[in-house]
């Protein structure tokens, strides 16, 4: 075979494989199909559904950026499905314990099972980690006073976080 034609065939094979929605890989190393910025634009678009798709493959390449597992707790959340969404706050939590976003999001969860102590437990850390404030901080103290006077709405999700 001809270099000519093995490109021409390694072109249609790369083809094939982008355009699958699936997984791809170029000499046995696996590529996601989806990047973080494609997942976060779901959530921005409330369709949390497809986030979570793509989040559980991006999670499968990166186990340990705090920041996938934080967004699939976030989308976790927004689909109803408290459990799970803890487990991925714990997960984010345990690669990076500082992680401000994960603090605030799981915060908002803790509020949601009526669990202030914890919740108050995770603004003590962020004013810890921000002693002159931050963002996470301050949505998730928010929340907190929402809460306690009966009016606890969902915060829409913090930039960068």
């Amino acid at each position: 075979m001809s270099f000519r034609q093995s490109l021409i065939g390694f072109s249609v094979v790369m083809a094939l494989s982008l355009s699958a929605n699936t997984a791809w890989s170029i000499a046995g190393v696996d590529f996601p199909t989806h990047n973080m910025k494609e997942a976060m634009a779901k959530i921005d678009e409330g369709d949390f559904s497809t986030a979570l798709d793509m989040l559980e493959e991006i999670l499968r390449f990166e186990p340990q950026n705090p920041e996938v597992s934080n967004q699939l707790g976030y989308t976790l959340r927004n689909l109803g499905r408290f459990d799970d969404a803890m487990v991925a706050y714990n997960r984010a939590l345990e690669i990076d314990p500082n992680y401000l976003g994960t603090l605030e999001y799981q915060g908002e969860l803790f509020l949601k099972l009526n669990d202030k102590p914890s919740a108050e437990a995770n603004l003590a850390k962020l004013k810890v980690l921000c002693p002159t404030g931050c963002e996470a901080h301050d949505v998730l103290q928010a929340a907190i006073e929402r809460f306690k006077d009966g009016d606890f709405v969902w915060t829409k999700r913090s930039a960068g976080t």
